[in-house]
């Protein structure tokens, strides 16, 4: 039996449960040029490890109520039809173009996919100011607290489905990505922020997921490999998490990221 998949598990669950990211951003690349396997099934595998050790946190941000439930939904709006259009492009391009051919294309996508949640999380960590639990709302800004206005639901559906088609097409950005564009549109606190994303791509995931499998994408083996070490991974990653400081861990997660992607594209 292979262990490397398990200790790998392991380990980006104990990164995803330390910081809230770098799920997809480290497994999928991971699975195409270490394990091997072709793309499509890189991508449907990662959405079912994605979505189970996702969906431990996302019930313990409901129960500690630090999920907006409307920013969620208006999110999933865009995000879980654009992330079916994103499947549907991969199996589009599977057709079209010969494995190698693909190959080359879907790790170059995947190289600037990773630059791009890396260049995101340096920016959320020192360009995006942390909102204050108790804030006082300014006139004609949203609060975080009332319903959004029409305005705000279309922006937020709109955006929901630019990141959806990324985690369709590759399975990166669930996390990441989304919590850049809730830190940047919306005055919520950094606990709602995270509990909010997390909550909302276990969703994508778990839909995404299900369309890889109806593709044949998703390799269960390979996934309960990969599962065996990434539970206890999450666990182990979210007791220690309080303990340790948030923003030096991403900020090396993030330089690892986008020298991943960089290697990528020359290599390729």
């Amino acid at each position: 039996m292979d262990v490397a998949p398990t200790l790998f598990g392991l380990l980006v669950g104990f990164l995803v449960g330390l910081t809230g990211v770098g799920g997809g951003s480290l497994m999928t690349p991971f699975l195409v040029t270490v394990v091997g396997v072709p793309p499509a099934t890189a991508v449907g595998t990662d959405m079912v490890f994605a979505t189970l050790t996702k969906l431990t946190g996302s019930v313990q941000h409901y129960r500690q109520r630090s999920v907006n439930l409307e920013v969620a939904l208006f999110l999933g709006l865009g995000s879980i039809p654009a992330g079916l259009l994103g499947v549907a492009t991969l199996e589009w391009m599977e057709h079209f173009f010969d494995p190698a051919r693909l190959e080359g294309l879907m790790i170059n996508i995947i190289a600037l996919t990773l630059v791009l949640v890396g260049a995101s999380l340096i920016y959320r960590n020192y360009f995006v100011p942390d909102q204050e639990e108790a804030d006082t709302p300014r006139p004609g800004v949203w609060d975080g607290k009332s319903r959004m206005s029409r305005r705000r639901r279309v922006y937020t559906v709109v955006f929901g489905a630019m990141g959806g088609y990324l985690v369709g097409l590759t399975s990166i950005g669930s996390g990441s990505v989304m919590a850049v564009i809730l830190l940047l549109l919306y005055p919520l606190v950094p606990a709602i922020v995270v509990g909010t994303d997390i909550a909302h791509a276990t969703v994508l995931s778990l839909v995404v997921g299900l369309a890889h499998m109806t593709q044949g994408n998703v390799d269960f083996g390979l996934a309960g490999s990969l599962l065996l070490g990434g539970i206890p991974g999450v666990l182990v990653g979210s007791r220690i998490a309080p303990w340790l400081p948030g923003k030096p861990l991403k900020t090396v997660l993030a330089v690892m990221l986008v020298f991943v992607g960089v290697r990528l594209l020359v290599s390729y």
